[in-house]
């Protein structure tokens, strides 16, 4: 079998690529299973970390916040004081800490891009969602092209303000 070398390589290198760092993405998800089929679905091209209350969340952001390129938020966080729409308002600046529980005091404000992935789309309006500060709505169960699709535009968002 004949050898393709690309224009331009040497025959006696070999071409090896360069491996990218993968972009990280926070998800915010209490219910396994979904964590389970997003993280196969993606793990090969992010870096996936989930947090699985608001607890955890706000923990994450603290010590990750600005490494993440977006942000997956579920509305509906059992075990949590916080439900995604309240912790996305707190990320945003947008309610007072007063009255928050003490690990939310501390959590950061972010630009980062806030992608609700709900089942609650009839609950809540994606005006509302968008609102409250998120930048794209994704309905469950996941279209995981329409995911890919947003976070493509968005990486090229980034991209272009470079």
């Amino acid at each position: 079998m004949k050898k393709i070398i690309p224009r331009g390589a040497s025959p006696e290198r070999e071409v090896v690529p360069v491996a990218r760092k993968r972009e990280a993405l926070l998800y915010v998800e209490d219910d396994d299973d979904n964590w389970v089929v997003t993280e196969l679905r993606l793990r090969n091209v992010y870096e996936l970390v989930r947090a699985a209350t608001s607890e955890q969340a706000c923990s994450v952001l603290a010590r990750r916040g600005r490494e993440f390129a977006a942000i997956l938020m579920d509305i509906e966080l059992r075990d949590s004081e916080l439900n995604g729409v309240e912790l996305t308002q707190l990320l945003r600046g947008k309610s007072t800490r007063q009255n928050l529980p003490a690990y939310a005091r501390t959590a950061p404000v972010l630009e980062t891009p806030i992608l609700f992935v709900t089942a609650h789309g009839a609950k809540y309006s994606d005006a509302f969602l968008l609102n409250a500060g998120g930048s794209k709505v994704i309905p469950k169960p996941v279209n995981f092209g329409e995911l890919n699709i947003a976070l493509t535009q968005l990486h090229l968002a980034r991209v272009r303000q470079r």
